[in-house]
């Protein structure tokens, strides 16, 4: 079951119920760069907090998304989700969600199982603040997207055609669902996102915690309703969080013998509208004992802070290479 490229996101992420609390959606996942029938994590992620936000009573609101990637998701079959409540009382309510595919045999395998959170609409707040970005970054008026920036890189010869053509499919699908112009002072368009390891970027004199990359982003397809806000925001909030080390020293997904996110915590502060420009900061906090710790902030063009995700990754050393100095 191969579907072609290009869905919007909402169909990509359209769902069919299967019974009460259980969905499947009507398309696998598309493929997004990686070389084996391996589904980006995104898209699981998103199916979860979907089904999640269906399940919830109207008038809760998602907070708190958390949970594990158990395993890889395939581009060759549907995803089934399916919630179950754990709480629900007038202000509080949580859902247990795991996202699973069937297999050839005819059994389900679980892919990702997560807790979301929910609460009932206060009356007001005490506090309204966020912290800002780490650094000063670009408006997104005038930024080139990044596949045009990718181009300059070639039209300058920065980059040969064989590490131009590979970033631009790697990245065209995500390029089809959001509108995303990466800020000049950020690493990712400077190096190719990493893939362009040769190149020089403006933050090689920081230590690697203070290294960042950031892009304004919104959804190219209208999205009408707040669950699928939602959905889109998660979905974007995962990506680069498990190779950002990788391409901030330098590296990239050939140097790890293993990358991949083991684990999320993406929280909510306020009302998701991706229909608006978001500006998005991804940084690395902490790496030892073949894992990484990473984290994007994502702010609304007024500055505040819409959400956060963080992220466990495995970087697993290749064999008979020593660790990066870092």
């Amino acid at each position: 079951m191969v579907d072609s490229p290009f869905k919007p996101f909402t169909e990509q992420l359209a769902f069919k119920e299967l019974g009460e609390n259980t969905w499947t959606t009507l398309h696998p996942p598309q493929r997004m760069g990686n070389a084996l029938p391996i589904a980006y994590g995104g898209y699981a992620i998103a199916v979860a907090c979907k089904a999640a936000c269906l399940s919830a009573s109207e008038g809760y609101h998602i907070y708190s998304f958390m949970g594990n990637y158990l395993g890889p998701a395939y581009t060759d079959r549907p995803l089934q989700v399916s919630t179950r409540t754990i709480r629900q009382t007038r202000t509080f309510a949580t859902r247990h969600v795991e996202v699973s595919q069937k297999q050839d045999n005819g059994e389900l395998r679980v892919c990702l199982f997560a807790t979301a959170d929910f609460q009932a609409k206060e009356k007001g707040s005490m506090f309204e603040y966020s912290r800002p970005p780490s650094k000063k970054y670009s408006h997104h008026a005038n930024l080139p997207s990044v596949l045009e920036a990718a181009a300059a890189l070639l039209a300058t010869g920065k980059v040969n055609q064989e590490s131009h053509d590979a970033f631009a499919k790697a990245f065209q699908v995500s390029a089809s669902l959001f509108e995303a112009r990466p800020c000049p002072e950020g690493i990712f368009p400077q190096t190719l996102s990493g893939l362009a390891k040769h190149l020089p970027h403006t933050q090689d004199d920081l230590p690697i915690t203070s290294r960042t990359t950031s892009d304004w982003f919104r959804s190219r397809e209208h999205l009408s309703t707040p669950v699928d806000n939602l959905a889109a925001l998660t979905f974007y909030s995962d990506g680069a969080l498990s190779f950002c080390p990788l391409s901030f020293s330098h590296l990239y997904l050939d140097d790890s013998a293993a990358c991949s996110s083991l684990d999320f915590a993406l929280r909510f502060f306020r009302d998701v509208d991706v229909n608006k420009w978001h500006l998005r900061e991804i940084s690395t906090n902490a790496g030892c004992e073949g894992r990484t710790f990473s984290e994007c902030w994502i702010w609304d063009e007024q500055g505040r802070a819409v959400a956060t995700m963080s992220q466990q990754s495995i970087m697993r050393v290749m064999p008979q290479k020593e660790k990066w100095k870092l």
